[in-house]
């Protein structure tokens, strides 16, 4: 018979923990922001996690560091998968060949391919516009004709990420292209500055946007929130960032908040944070 205590009234991260200690969860799904909380709270206060075996964070990228936090408090990776609401899950990274920070493969019956602006397929190594090709993917968008030809008109469903595929057939998420940030003519993406600050011992959450500039057009603005009892200055991030970035991707802007703000999903809201550092600069 089925029991109302399986469900959760809300995200929490303790009660999340809790159940799967109580009920001998196997396996979980969960977006990559909502691990960074649990993560931290398995961390904070251990529960005996030991029946999870299969464990998946998809719907955003996922930091290098975050995995490699999950996989000492857990005692088993943290597997990525790649999806969307017009398709679910698309590639997966394989549990016995993981290669971390990669999308994966693609699914069975799942044919993938990177594009350049004219939409010619791209050398391998090189990064592109994603498109998908599946009978999985939806027939379009309700009542949105105009939508569903911009993105589905050539058979092929353009995503709007930006990934490139590498000799062995992975394929690693880029960014999105209307989140790319533009600085001097250069490209920025900004999960790579994320990954680079959130391995910073002090950060336990980070969010990247690009920032009008007069000069540059765009400089690098770093929304961070501080784990608990941790101190961390603009300079000592910066600097930080200097050793694992090339100097035009090191952020030139930072503002430090109690929390991020989120989607109901978990996902970093990057137009507010550049609203906030809009109004930031013009105070």
């Amino acid at each position: 018979m089925f029991r109302c205590e399986w469900l959760l009234p809300k995200f929490d991260p303790a009660n999340v923990l809790n159940a799967i200690e109580r009920f001998r969860c196997s396996w979980s799904v969960c977006m990559p922001a909502l691990w960074q909380f649990i993560v931290a709270e398995q961390e904070r206060s251990p529960r005996n996690v030991s029946s999870l075996s299969f464990v998946v964070a998809g719907g955003d990228a996922v930091p290098i560091a975050l995995q490699d936090r999950f996989r000492t408090a857990f005692g088993i990776p943290l597997q990525e998968g790649y999806g969307m609401t017009e398709f679910v899950f698309i590639s997966y990274n394989p549990i016995r060949a993981i290669r971390p920070g990669s999308m994966g493969i693609p699914f069975e019956g799942v044919e993938l391919r990177n594009v350049d602006a004219k939409g010619q397929n791209v050398p391998t190594g090189t990064t592109g516009e994603l498109l998908v090709r599946s009978p999985g993917v939806c027939v379009g968008y309700w009542n949105d004709p105009e939508a569903t030809r911009a993105a589905l008109g050539d058979g092929w469903l353009h995503t709007g990420d930006l990934a490139s595929r590498d000799a062995d057939g992975y394929y690693w998420f880029q960014g999105r292209q209307k989140e790319i940030i533009i600085r001097a003519g250069s490209n920025i993406s900004p999960q790579e500055v994320e990954e680079a600050l959130w391995r910073h011992p002090a950060v336990e959450q980070v969010g990247v946007v690009g920032h009008p500039d007069a000069t540059y057009g765009e400089i690098v603005a770093a929304f961070v929130v501080l784990r608990e009892g941790c101190h961390a200055g603009p300079e000592d991030l910066r600097e930080f960032a200097k050793e694992r970035l090339a100097d035009y991707k090191v952020p030139e802007k930072f503002v430090f908040l109690p929390e991020l703000p989120k989607g109901p999903t978990g996902k970093v809201h990057r137009r507010t944070l550049k609203e906030i550092a809009l109004a930031a600069s013009t105070t």
